[in-house]
């Protein structure tokens, strides 16, 4: 009896000492995350808060700098990518596209190597030709006129239109709600809710959901896009710099380009407008082009006939390198 009771003692402690193993080994795997150059792996030292941040899925400190998961609209939709950074945050060390849905041939052409080793040891903010570091409104608000023409030129039938995006990493599926009457845009809403129903309104209304900490709740400034939309009946005025962010609106210091793209799909509706031939069109314009980069020494080369790809890269990286001026 002595014997079995010892034995089993023993059994006990051996499934104890091997399930603490496999737990250690489990953290200190999903602690390794790729980062450098050349394959390497950088263990993570410290994990980043990213809560209330737009389109930042993770970031963390590495043993060679940092690392930082950002997605980006694309043509197809999102593109989620791996920046690394060195350890002063300012220059890029590696890219990778972890997910992407673009066009096969073109803006797919933005996971290969060609593209990517364009950015190893990179400095930030990262521009394309035509586009000036940390500002490149002139460049989107060209690269869009044509889809704006055709919104302003549309006659718009009355009614209330809705358009919905991809759940990001946060849980939120963002919606922009836009009725209009007698043609004219009368009333604008634009929120982010989760599965369960939960509204980005009301939690950043209830200190749940902080963008700043002593200026316009996210909410206040949803609500002041919608308002100056109605004012100028149109989204012409909104114009956006590398980040995503616009100076059109005073107080909006968040990300703009959801609110864009889901207010043209829903004029787009109202004005009976195929906005899926004019991006198409868009994202073919630069094949008449060199593509060819300027001589600014954080200039990279576009994916040829994938502008808005290539751009939403770009974006991206500079999401993350502003993110970290902010955390480091």
């Amino acid at each position: 009896m002595k014997n079995k009771t010892v034995k089993g003692i023993i059994a006990l402690a051996v499934v104890t000492a091997l399930s603490f193993a496999v737990i250690i080994g489990s953290n200190q795997l999903s602690k390794n995350m790729t980062a450098g150059t050349q394959g390497e792996t950088a263990e993570i030292t410290e994990e980043l808060d990213v809560s209330g941040t737009e389109q930042i899925d993770k970031a963390a400190k590495t043993e060679s700098g940092y690392v930082v998961t950002v997605r980006e609209k694309g043509y197809g939709g999102d593109i989620v990518m791996n920046v690394s950074f060195d350890e002063t945050a300012a220059s890029v060390t590696k890219l990778e596209i972890t997910e992407q849905n673009e066009t096969e041939g073109l803006g797919s052409k933005i996971t290969e190597e060609a593209f990517l080793e364009q950015f190893n040891g990179i400095s930030a903010p990262v521009t394309l030709p035509g586009m000036d570091a940390g500002d490149s409104s002139a460049e989107n608000s060209s690269d869009n006129s044509a889809v704006l023409d055709a919104l302003d030129q549309a006659k718009l039938s009355d009614g209330t239109f809705t358009a919905k995006g991809e759940p990001d990493s946060n849980g939120f599926t963002e919606e922009v709600t836009l009725t209009v009457k007698d043609g004219k845009i009368t009333e604008v809403n634009w929120d982010g809710i989760t599965e369960d129903g939960t509204k980005k309104s009301v939690m950043s209304e209830n200190g749940e959901y902080v963008m700043t900490e002593d200026g316009p709740t996210w909410k206040e400034q949803a609500e002041a896009l919608a308002d100056a939309l109605i004012e100028n009946q149109s989204l012409r005025f909104l114009t956006t710099n590398a980040e995503g962010k616009t100076d059109a609106v005073s107080g909006v210091s968040i990300a703009v380009g959801s609110f864009i793209s889901l207010t043209e799909d829903c004029l787009a509706q109202s004005g009976n407008v195929d906005l899926n031939a004019l991006t198409a069109d868009r994202n073919g314009d630069s094949e008449n082009g060199s593509d060819t980069a300027s001589d600014n020494d954080s200039a990279i080369d576009a994916v040829s006939g994938a502008t808005v790809s290539s751009t939403a890269v770009v974006n991206g990286i500079n999401r993350a390198y502003e993110f970290l001026q902010t955390v480091k």
